[in-house]
């Protein structure tokens, strides 16, 4: 009998031995109550700031380039082109330039002809040629199936030898790159009639960029040859 109740007392030792002093479920007690101690974002070195240096940079990514050595380069009435020319060694991106045409007529006097795509650019000493919409337009004598470089080429309205001109390019950041001005603005800009109409020659500067604008031989997406004449800057009538 004493034999059975000491295998007894063995056998309860060994069942409170395998029992667990403090049971502990998953998610509870202290020991697992918040293993970071209360920073549920262990090894974040910028905690609360989910900008880690771009502060300040978003405005500056929204804010167009500076564009600086591009030039109206040369003008034709007869073959209503524009081109423009790059003066530096760079490739310059041409997204948001624009060019501003001044026409009493229209609200304001003047207009927004054209403005640079995205993606459009000029190579280093290089050019760029836009042409009339009036070179398709029958209603302006054009040429339905006139090929254009591209749609990006393409400059609304006319642009006429007899008359007084007033042409701006500027940056897509608003400023001014260049000029070409025909004549005074008198009763109207693009409203005075009566210039020489020298269908021969083109408007260009020599040299190429930097020059003042004199007649020359045309040299249309090329460099401006030799100046032929000056450009009168009174009507003839």
């Amino acid at each position: 009998m004493k034999k059975i109740l000491v295998m007894v007392a063995a056998l309860a030792l060994v069942f409170s031995a395998c029992e667990p002093a403090d049971p502990q479920v998953d998610g509870s007690g202290t020991n697992n109550e918040n293993v970071n101690g209360g920073n549920e974002n262990p090894g974040n070195e910028n905690p609360g700031n989910e900008n880690t240096g771009n502060e300040g940079n978003e405005n500056e990514e929204n804010e167009p380039a500076k564009v600086t050595g591009i030039s109206l380069n040369e003008l034709s009435g007869a073959d209503k082109f524009i081109e423009l020319y790059n003066t530096t060694d760079a490739e310059i991106n041409l997204d948001g330039c624009y060019i501003v045409k001044y026409d009493s007529s229209k609200e304001g006097g003047k207009s927004t002809t054209w403005t640079g795509a995205k993606g459009m650019t000029i190579a280093a000493k290089g050019f760029v040629v836009l042409e009339s919409s009036d070179l398709a337009d029958p209603a302006e004598d054009g040429d339905p199936a006139y090929a254009y470089e591209s749609a990006n080429h393409v400059f609304k309205g006319g642009l006429s030898g007899k008359k007084n001109v007033f042409i701006e390019l500027y940056s897509a950041a608003d400023e001014k790159l260049s000029e070409f001005k025909r004549g005074e603005e008198g009763a109207g800009w693009n409203q005075v009639s009566g210039f020489n109409n020298d269908k021969k020659h083109t408007f260009s500067r020599v040299p190429d960029g930097t020059g003042e604008f004199v007649y020359a031989d045309p040299t249309k997406g090329a460099a401006n040859g030799a100046k032929v004449a000056d450009i009168e800057q009174t009507p003839e009538m």
